[in-house]
């Protein structure tokens, strides 16, 4: 399995219309992903609600990528899209907004995801420290997604 070529970056389907099935899929995809951030954070599953939040940030983000660059735009990290959020973006507010809070919060998602269960030289904290600001963390990026979602709509309207 060594040998096998990566697999291809994903390209992100469009919505070529007001109405087109594209557009009813993503809305029903966004809809129940919203819904079930609500469980999971109502169920304390934080992990699971930041997962989708960054889900649907990165969906925002592609979105405003694929008007400003090219409608073929690809699935990318947050990260990524971040950085070419920081090149593109025409728009200064939705540009400052991704570049400090977004990525800021794409931070601590990474430290909350990734890091977890990750051991560092000296860091003696227990679970229960590693894990009480989750639900800060989760309130902080549904805010940011109801943001991005807020500026994204407004700019594809002024074309």
């Amino acid at each position: 399995m060594a040998n096998q070529a990566p697999l291809p970056k994903k390209k992100r389907a469009i919505n070529e219309y007001p109405g087109s099935p594209v557009g009813m899929q993503r809305y029903g995809l966004h809809k129940q992903a919203y819904a079930r951030i609500e469980v999971a954070k109502q169920q304390g599953f934080y992990l699971e609600a930041i997962t989708l939040i960054e889900s649907l940030i990165s969906d925002r983000l592609e979105s405003r990528l694929s008007r400003l660059i090219t409608p073929e735009y690809g699935f990318q990290t947050l990260g990524s899209l971040i950085i070419s959020v920081r090149k593109q973006e025409t728009d200064e507010e939705f540009r400052t907004l991704v570049d400090t809070r977004v990525n800021h919060w794409r931070e601590k998602r990474n430290t909350s995801l990734h890091e977890l269960a990750k051991l560092a030289e000296g860091d003696f904290r227990t679970w229960e420290d590693r894990t009480i600001d989750l639900p800060l963390i989760t309130d902080e990026g549904f805010k940011l997604l109801r943001l991005v979602d807020k500026h994204t709509r407004r700019l594809a309207k002024s074309r």
